[in-house]
């Protein structure tokens, strides 16, 4: 464990660990089935407070495995656990699992030539979504941009394609340490639903470099319980992340030097997490939480929406919101078949 946390690492893993024992001994277990040497990467992992036995699994795998990196801390959240593995990380390149995920056997070194060889700064990876019963539901392989180097907003729209499969995430994606900690990136505190997509934001905002390795490698599951699969979109904290998810970035662009391309790109994520406060409450029986929605919205500065380089789906939603909120409140009661056509 020494030599993993005093010397520099080709490659740091990081997985936020919180009641997932079910499913990260094969996930670990895929980690170490790789084709580089294990002293050249390590496997941070952060013990969230998990209640299960998720802490003894890794225990047990660490007698077997050196390059595992334990990290204890009470539970403060996904976002939080990223971030501890952030400031422990020794790698030369990063890149985040979902503890429930797993990846290809003897893939970690084609990903790092692919990284290292376009001297990138965020390395988009091949991904497939599996059902609960393991079946595949989709693969998306960049096979057609494999090789080139574009700047991160673009990236990020190639990278979301029709956006109707894969909601922004930062599992799976390769990052540049060094890139990382210039701009002191982190994941921001209290976002608990849709953080990587702040994440995102910024950094790709930031990045010069992006580019795309046309194999496939992350294997993403469908875990019933998982944040993506649960009822905490409609929670207040959810609510109250949508927020300051808005305000941040908004900060954000007021705060760092950029130019008016990078702050125009920074319009769809902050539309978007304005209009996911109201989305739950779009139906007549929780209208008087949509009035208060509202209220919440306007006292915290988000009013309106700036529409400049959104997508289709975000011109027409935020230009509904802009008008009116109740306009928008009826427009997504009706689903209008434009809206039905145009959803990401």
């Amino acid at each position: 464990m020494a030599e993993s946390l005093n010397h520099k690492k080709r490659l740091s893993v990081m997985l936020p660990v919180y009641k997932v024992e079910d499913y990260l001994e094969k996930g670990i277990r895929s980690l170490e089935a790789q084709d580089i040497p294990r002293d050249e990467y390590e496997i941070i992992v952060v013990n969230d407070g998990s209640p299960d036995n998720s802490r003894e699994v890794v225990l047990r795998l660490m007698k077997e495995f050196s390059n595992i990196v334990l990290i204890d801390q009470v539970n403060k959240g996904v976002s939080m656990a990223r971030n501890a593995a952030l400031d422990r990380a020794t790698g030369e390149y990063l890149l985040f699992i979902d503890p429930d995920d797993y990846v290809l056997e003897n893939s970690f070194g084609r990903i790092l030539e692919t990284a290292s060889r376009h001297d990138a700064q965020v390395t988009f990876l091949g991904y497939k979504f599996l059902e609960a019963d393991g079946s595949e539901r989709i693969e998306i392989l960049y096979t057609d941009v494999a090789g080139r180097v574009f700047k991160g907003p673009e990236a990020y729209h190639i990278s979301r394609g029709d956006g109707k499969t894969d909601p922004d995430r930062s599992v799976g994606i390769l990052y540049k340490r060094s890139f990382i900690n210039q701009f002191n990136l982190r994941y921001v505190a209290n976002v608990p639903y849709l953080e990587d997509g702040e994440f995102l934001a910024r950094l790709l905002c930031l990045a010069e470099r992006c580019a795309f390795d046309g194999g496939s490698f992350y294997q993403r599951t469908t875990r019933p319980g998982s944040a993506t699969n649960s009822t905490l979109f409609y929670t207040e904290r959810a609510t109250q992340g949508f927020i300051l998810g808005a305000q941040n970035l908004i900060r954000f662009r007021e705060k760092e030097k950029l130019d008016q391309h990078q702050k125009d790109f920074l319009n769809q994520p902050i539309c978007k997490f304005i209009l996911l406060v109201l989305i739950p409450r779009c139906s007549l029986s929780r209208l008087k939480e949509f009035r208060m929605a509202i209220k919440r919205l306007k006292d915290a500065g988000l009013s309106k929406c700036q529409l400049k380089d959104c997508n289709n789906y975000y011109r027409i939603e935020g230009w509904f919101y802009n008008v009116s909120p109740y306009l928008f409140f009826l427009h997504r009661i009706l689903k209008t078949p434009l809206l039905r056509i145009l959803r990401p």
